[in-house]
């Protein structure tokens, strides 16, 4: 016996969704603990592993088409004919009309009339990763050509995409239309974050003030006012233009989740207050002379 685990990802003539593979994953983890030799087939823009066009059906006494919807549709019939010679088997999938019934010796549908199964997704297994909130910076033109805000972004965004790293872009303006933004909005997503890739200031202060270890990263050349902050923060973690790159950004990442910033987490946060107390003295001095 040998299986071929196939899917909506196993096609590059459709774009499959997370719980397409995650449903995958688990029928995976049947045959594998059950001993029984398989092979997944993944579309070529994946480049996870072969496509089934490029695989002998001969090869496999199964083929085995894994959730989704189930529909009697040119490209089911393509796989379905190249492995007609196979036992053929969908599971956990969803039958709304049931013309593609017939293309399949073995159902087990998740929904359909009458039916209602729980999705093979609820008995996902997979690992918990850190999660980024990122803070990008326009072009700051007071800066001029110091300003390499495109160059910096476009590294964080290919790091973020070559890593596989979950992460949400934290916006700090006021007005995203047709609603405003509320501070407390931004804080709450920063406090739900493991740690912080900010371009900008105040990303860079929000994550230190909730004790979430931040990345500065100041796109100006020379550094500007996000590694003053930085600096007066007492925050040792800034990647400056110029040296910026996946290796530094790796090398930063490990040092912020290491565990062993809390230290500096809280001298920032003394920094913070006792900057805030100095400023208030300035302020009050500055009313009493009217």
């Amino acid at each position: 016996m040998r299986v071929l685990v196939t899917g909506w990802f196993s096609f590059d003539e459709v774009i499959a969704t997370i719980g397409d593979e995650l449903g995958a994953d688990v029928v995976v983890g049947w045959l594998t603990e059950l001993g029984v030799d398989h092979d997944v087939a993944w579309a070529p823009y994946l480049g996870r592993g072969p496509h089934w066009r490029d695989l002998d059906p001969a090869d496999y006494t199964h083929l085995v088409f894994v959730s989704g919807p189930l529909m009697d549709m040119p490209l089911l019939q393509e796989l379905t004919a190249a492995f007609a010679h196979a036992q053929r088997w969908a599971v956990n999938v969803s039958v709304v009309p049931d013309d593609a019934r017939p293309l399949f010796h073995r159902v087990w549908e998740r929904d359909a009339r009458g039916v209602a199964r729980p999705d093979l997704a609820i008995a996902t297994t997979t690992p918990d990763v850190p999660v980024l909130a990122v803070a990008f910076a326009p072009a700051q033109e007071e800066y001029g050509s110091r300003s390499q805000a495109a160059q910096v972004r476009a590294t964080i965004e290919g790091w973020l995409g070559a890593r596989g790293i979950p992460w949400f872009e934290l916006d700090m303006d006021l007005y995203d239309k047709p609603y405003e933004r509320f501070p407390a909005q931004v804080e709450a997503l920063v406090r739900r974050a493991d740690a912080v890739v900010s371009m900008r200031l105040h990303a860079l202060v929000l994550g230190l003030a909730h004790g979430v270890p931040v990345i500065a990263c100041d796109a100006i050349v020379g550094g500007a006012k996000v590694s003053a902050q930085a600096a007066a923060l007492g925050w040792p973690v800034v990647l400056r233009a110029g040296e910026l790159d996946p290796a530094t950004l790796d090398a930063a990442l490990e040092h912020v989740l290491s565990g062993t910033l809390g230290d500096a987490l809280a001298e920032a946060r003394r920094r913070g207050a006792a900057g805030n107390a100095e400023a208030r003295a300035w302020f009050v001095a500055q009313l009493a002379e009217g």
